[in-house]
């Protein structure tokens, strides 16, 4: 698994433009990554976005409704769940990347279950391609 430390190395090589203020460990707790936006919107009056890579995506949410920072920074983050739905619904969020977690899950007990089966499986793997999610393109429930 890749480290918030990584992608923000990765984004900053890409783009001469813009700098990663911060990157921060959350482990996935909401009352983590609550804490650290609340901080980021106090020292980065101009931060331009967040980008929530693992489960603290509700942190952030409870941190931006409560800031109401002058010009809300993009936030991006991952699975469409009805948590993540309502944030795009809401303007809250404004992209969510939807990894298909189903697939994943039914590819990995296909693949499980095939190899109990068989010595030496062939089992033809599926690319999941994640998919980005606007407001404008939320799939109906």
């Amino acid at each position: 698994m890749k480290s918030a430390r990584w992608a923000s190395a990765r984004c900053s090589a890409r783009s001469s433009n813009l700098t990663i203020s911060s990157a921060v460990e959350i482990n996935d707790e909401p009352d983590a990554s609550y804490r650290a936006t609340v901080q980021a919107l106090h020292n980065e009056p101009e931060l331009l976005g967040i980008y929530c890579v693992g489960a603290g995506h509700s942190g952030v949410a409870k941190a931006l409704l409560e800031a109401k920072p002058r010009k809300k920074p993009i936030f991006i983050c991952h699975d469409l769940t009805k948590e993540t739905r309502r944030y795009l619904v809401d303007d809250l969020a404004d992209v969510v990347i939807d990894q298909n977690a189903r697939l994943i899950a039914e590819q990995s007990v296909i693949r499980l279950l095939g190899s109990i089966a068989s010595s030496a499986p062939y089992l033809t793997k599926k690319f999941i391609e994640p998919r980005l999610i606007f407001k404008e393109n939320v799939p109906v429930q």
